[in-house]
């Protein structure tokens, strides 16, 4: 097996390479899909490295990686909720464990410091990869992120029955009352634009007033966020979801195809119908639409909301993983403290209830004033 880890700009051999590896691989990840990763290298234009493995001249192994501030991570963290190795189905345990050897002992060589952030924890290449941590000549540190929850059924109308709740069906009829009901199901770009303004107003409106303003208030986080849904309905894997209320829509959710199941995404709603819940009715007609279209499971993607647990408790962890040379100090001292923050539920809770939220205003009132 070849390894090439380099500065790389993908060209359209690569880009043809990868998409053939994609299709044949263990996880057919959404956010390392071709043309989505393809997007997030035109529209952000960040400092590239790809890590590449070959047998004989074909590709079996390819990940992307983009340098932020001091850190290389992987390129898909821009728009994500998990971040998988692409590792050809073939791959064998041996060509696995040198492809992870080699990138580590690369990453000492250069000594660069690397966040994977969101790994999978439940990834079959996982062991492997560990144990080329715990074998390795770099500082590593492990630290559990968020949980990722889970809802799998036995059969489609079991997990439609799962998310059919009482009170989610109370509220759907209060909606009704209110007005005519429709719930929508986009594969292409029927009504994009409409679609999208309509995200955007609500999206806006729900966090207005919050720590956490919406980043659709600027229109490169609009325009960002269009790219991505195109990108996405390229590579055939977008799901958008809605309920309108008359002519109105008052839920959003963003969902994407992956492996036979579908990754619960992007969601809003209009806060003037908060009563009625809509963003929670919403999962109740997702799960009929999934029972219809024949499929078992549902992921709710990264975090730990409260409205997830109303329809599953089964939690996968993430997992970031940070890797530095031994003898960069400074950085070690950091992750060690972000995992005693994330390990200590109190002060994880002062942190993102005081500490987070003014932090994230004064990022955003930059971002304002520039």
């Amino acid at each position: 097996m070849k390894i090439i880890f380099d500065r790389l700009l993908p060209d359209s051999n690569f880009w043809d390479a990868y998409t053939d590896l994609w299709n044949n691989s263990q996880y057919q990840s959404s956010f390392q899909s071709p043309h989505f990763l393809q997007s997030l290298v035109l529209t952000q234009k960040v400092p590239l490295v790809v890590l590449r493995g070959y047998r004989d001249e074909k590709l079996i192994g390819a990940t992307c990686f983009y340098n932020r501030g001091k850190e290389f991570h992987f390129l898909s963290d821009l728009k994500t909720d998990h971040n998988y190795f692409i590792l050809h189905k073939s791959i064998t345990n041996e060509e696995t464990k040198q492809y992870f050897k080699n990138f580590l002992e690369e990453i000492g060589k250069r000594k660069w410091n690397f966040r994977l952030n969101k790994q999978p924890s439940w990834a079959n290449y996982m062991p492997i990869l560990q144990e080329e941590l715990s074998e390795s000549q770099l500082f590593v540190k492990v630290v559990t992120y968020n949980p990722c929850l889970v809802l799998e059924a036995e059969s489609p109308e079991a997990l439609f029955k799962a998310t059919n709740k009482q009170k989610l069906r109370g509220k759907l009829n209060r909606l009704k009352e209110i007005d005519e009901v429709t719930f929508e199901a986009f594969r292409g770009e029927e009504d994009l634009d409409h679609w999208l303004d309509e995200f955007y107003e609500a999206h806006i409106k729900r966090w207005a007033g919050t720590p956490t303003p919406s980043s659709y208030i600027d229109s490169s986080g609009r325009s960002f966020y269009r790219s991505c849904i195109l990108a996405w309905i390229k590579d055939g894997i977008l799901v958008r979801f809605a309920i309108k209320l008359g002519s109105r829509r008052i839920a959003f959710v963003t969902a994407l195809l992956e492996n036979g199941y579908l990754v619960h995404h992007t969601t809003t709603f209009d806060r003037d119908y908060e009563k009625q819940s809509p963003g929670v009715v919403i999962i109740n007609l997702i799960g009929r639409w999934m029972a219809d279209n024949s499929m078992t499971k549902l992921e709710f993607g990264d975090g730990g909301e409260d409205y997830k647990y109303q329809f599953t408790k089964q939690e996968l962890p993430l997992l970031t993983i940070f890797m530095a040379n031994r003898m960069n100090f400074p950085y070690i001292l950091k992750t060690k403290l972000i995992k005693f923050v994330r390990e200590n539920k109190g002060i994880l809770n002062f942190y993102n209830e005081r500490i987070r939220p003014v932090l994230l205003r004064s990022e955003f009132m930059n971002k304002k004033i520039t």
